[in-house]
């Protein structure tokens, strides 16, 4: 019997003991695709890790934001919507979620508005359609961390789950 992705059986904590008891034998399956993910990131930001990590919490707060879930990908794609909306970040929030000095943050900010990649509307730090574009290659390689990643982790429960009575 297949597990669902919808199946309320299975809670997060039981997935993530089965995880973890079987880390030795998918950690290769789970690491690969992290390390393709993050090396297309830093290359797509010039070597910059610090960078990727900046646009990363400006993506998160945009997809945060009701109106981000109704575009389509070529809505976002094309330019229509040449800065996207955003529940807000600022440079000091970016330092503290990440870690990074401020005048580091404030720094690597101006390079990525100056590369079209951010916009600055008042206070507020705004990821652009010219990013979206440009990290194509990197959203690609998040898509398929998360396929691999749901692969592995469903071929798990399968084996572990399946006939269960509580499915």
């Amino acid at each position: 019997m297949a597990v669902r992705s919808d199946d309320t059986n299975i809670g997060p904590d039981a997935i993530r003991r089965l995880v973890a008891e079987n880390y030795p034998a998918i950690a290769r399956s789970l690491l690969r695709p992290l390390l393709h993910l993050l090396s297309l990131s830093r290359a797509a930001c010039g070597g910059d890790v610090d960078k990727f990590l900046i646009m990363l919490v400006i993506a998160i707060r945009t997809t945060e934001h009701e109106r981000f879930s109704a575009y389509s990908q070529a809505q976002l794609l094309s330019g229509e919507v040449p800065v996207f909306p955003t529940l807000g970040t600022n440079v000091r929030s970016v330092a503290e979620s990440t870690g990074t000095p401020k005048e580091t943050v404030r720094r690597k900010v101006s390079e990525l508005i100056e590369a079209g990649w951010i916009a600055r509307v008042g206070n507020e730090l705004r990821f652009t359609a010219v990013a979206y574009q440009d990290l194509a290659g990197v959203r690609v390689a998040i898509e398929d961390l998360a396929v691999s990643n749901f692969r592995v982790v469903a071929d798990l429960a399968r084996k572990r789950f399946a006939g269960s009575p509580d499915e």
